[in-house]
């Protein structure tokens, strides 16, 4: 027999394999992908615009006019009108709006978790006297008032 004259067809080579459709392992990728980009966005975002940052750059200039100029007085004021704006801007300004003396104190002790008795004392009367009595230790309310801007949390305003 030859084989020669038998009537065979040219032999066939299969279609080349395309990129498309993706396979299931591609899809769970780019989807895994695109949550994880979302999701480290949202955290950048959350961690750049958080107002402990601003409070904490604000502390350091509050500090250096201090180094330059050392007066306790506007120290005091700086220090308590640095940590009212922090604390207005994480909880409900009807809670710390109204707040000073004493319970502005407690407030500063309930959520920050710091207590320093002769610093929450400045803080409670500096601002309403005239001349403060005493020296301040400026390194203690200046260490107390960074402390308490990095351990407040805040509650999420409704």
């Amino acid at each position: 027999m030859d084989y020669s004259q038998i009537p065979l067809r040219d032999m066939q080579m299969p279609d080349t394999i395309g990129w498309w459709p993706l396979a299931y392992g591609w899809w769970l990728l780019i989807i895994s992908v695109i949550i994880i980009a979302f999701l480290f966005g949202r955290y950048l975002r959350k961690k750049l615009n958080d107002p402990r940052r601003y409070a904490l750059d604000a502390l350091k200039q509050v500090e250096q006019a201090y180094r330059q100029d050392p007066d306790g007085k506007r120290l005091v004021m700086q220090s308590n009108a640095l940590l009212k704006r922090l604390a207005l801007s994480l909880y409900p300004r009807e809670q710390v709006a109204p707040l000073s003396g004493d319970r502005w104190c407690r407030f500063l002790q309930e959520t920050g978790g710091v207590s320093d008795p002769a610093v929450l004392e400045v803080l409670a009367q500096g601002p309403y006297q005239e001349q403060l009595s005493g020296t301040i230790d400026s390194a203690a309310l200046i260490r107390f008032t960074r402390q308490w801007i990095k351990q407040v949390k805040g509650v999420p305003h409704a």
